[in-house]
């Protein structure tokens, strides 16, 4: 399993793509959310589109051709491995996935939104809470079309789901390992493969960004924010928060104001 880069963040941004085509890699997973026009990207010999409706995923180190084939306008997001929890499997290869209603209005607004005031610097606080927004809906979109699941695989779209919906439950490994059918040890070993984390650093990930939408979202205390995502009491919280963040989670409120 790769090392995770400590702290790394996450970049969320318009873009609008020249009809002049360009070609690049990075070390980050981008994903590309349509808002107007279409643009075309060839990665690994294979030819994908993106327009208002569709989304792609660009796996870290794929190079990749790009050109808009109108004037166009996309949200970009750029995701380090070790900053959104999304599992690794489903951001292993190139995939397109389409965008429910819902979550192409929401896509159109924060782009519409960030274009119309570009320049204007977005800070770090902000930056997390549209990624963590971005990647909860993104999480099911990729997983529809892994299901229904095949028994004879490893789950990671149903786990997924699962511990999203459970970040107040303590995780008990060989519960959630009974629950899908696999035993514990196996089942821990398939999991970081596919997750990229273990099964207790991926939920910690879920829970804090989880954390950052509350935060960002009002005066929710700080102790009630705490037990909505699973912790004893508010040290605790804190103490996770800023481990992984930087800065205490108060801070990180002030901060964005």
């Amino acid at each position: 399993m790769p090392k995770l880069v400590e702290h790394a963040s996450p970049l969320v941004e318009p873009r609008r793509y020249p009809r002049q085509p360009f070609g690049h890699a990075h070390d980050y997973h981008q994903l590309l959310f349509g808002v107007d026009g279409q643009i075309e990207l060839e990665i690994e010999g294979h030819a994908y589109r993106v327009d208002a409706e569709v989304g792609l995923v660009i796996p870290a180190g794929a190079h990749h051709l790009c050109a808009g084939l109108t004037d166009n306008l996309q949200l970009v997001a750029d995701f380090p491995a070790s900053s959104v929890a999304l599992p690794a499997r489903l951001m292993a290869r190139p995939r397109t996935f389409s965008m429910d209603g819902n979550f192409a209005t929401r896509v159109r607004a924060l782009a519409t939104a960030r274009d119309a005031d570009r320049g204007t610097n977005v800070s770090n606080q902000h930056a997390w809470q549209q990624a963590t927004g971005l990647a909860n809906g993104l999480s099911a979109m990729l997983g529809l079309r892994d299901a229904p699941v095949d028994a004879a695989r490893f789950p990671v779209t149903d786990i997924d789901r699962y511990l999203r919906a459970h970040l107040d439950s303590p995780l008990r490994v060989d519960a959630l390992a009974a629950h899908v059918g696999w035993g514990a040890r196996r089942f821990h070993t398939l999991f970081c493969e596919a997750f990229g984390d273990t099964p207790h650093g991926y939920q910690t990930r879920l829970r804090l960004d989880q954390a950052v939408q509350w935060l960002m979202a009002g005066t929710m205390p700080l102790a009630d924010i705490a037990h909505g995502v699973g912790y004893p009491d508010q040290t605790t919280f804190t103490r996770a928060f800023a481990r992984r963040f930087g800065m205490p989670p108060g801070a990180w409120r002030t901060a964005a104001r």
